[in-house]
């Protein structure tokens, strides 16, 4: 059989068009950026629930990993979001994202730099707890509640 001159040959696998690219049929294709994400957050609630159920060295040893503000958790989250103040400083001067996004991502670069610096000096601390080979306590008044002094950087 053949076809007419000027018709398309029909494709045996038909495609859809998604954000302006031919996509095979079936399912949606996730993105690596947001299967990348999605793992991210699940290991982090498992982080979460880990650290809930630590004792006190074990705690130690994941915060000081977690708030280290240079090769932890927090340093990375540190420089994604300064990466994020980048591209929307870019996409905002090109008038596709608003300049308050650019300003409001650039503002909380700043304080997450801000907060692993205050944490900072909280890391030796972690350090010494999550090395002591046993935590044992040498009276019961030790093992009473102390008082919380909460400081905080003037601005």
């Amino acid at each position: 059989m053949r076809r007419a001159a000027g018709r398309p040959h029909p494709s045996p696998h038909p495609l859809t068009t998604v954000g302006g690219t031919a996509q095979p049929p079936g399912p949606p294709i996730t993105p690596p950026a947001t299967t990348l994400t999605d793992s991210i957050t699940h290991q982090l609630d498992q982080l979460s629930a880990h650290l809930s159920q630590a004792g006190p060295q074990q705690a130690a040893q994941i915060l000081q990993q977690v708030l280290d503000a240079e090769n932890g958790i927090l340093g990375r989250l540190t420089a994604l979001v300064g990466t994020g103040t980048y591209v929307t400083k870019h996409h905002a001067q090109s008038g596709v994202f608003p300049a308050e996004m650019w300003l409001a991502l650039g503002r909380t670069a700043n304080t997450l730099h801000d907060l692993g610096l205050d944490l900072d000096e909280h890391q030796e601390v972690f350090e010494e707890i999550a090395s002591r080979r046993s935590l044992t306590t040498s009276s019961p008044a030790a093992t009473q509640a102390t008082a919380l002094v909460a400081r905080g950087r003037r601005r």
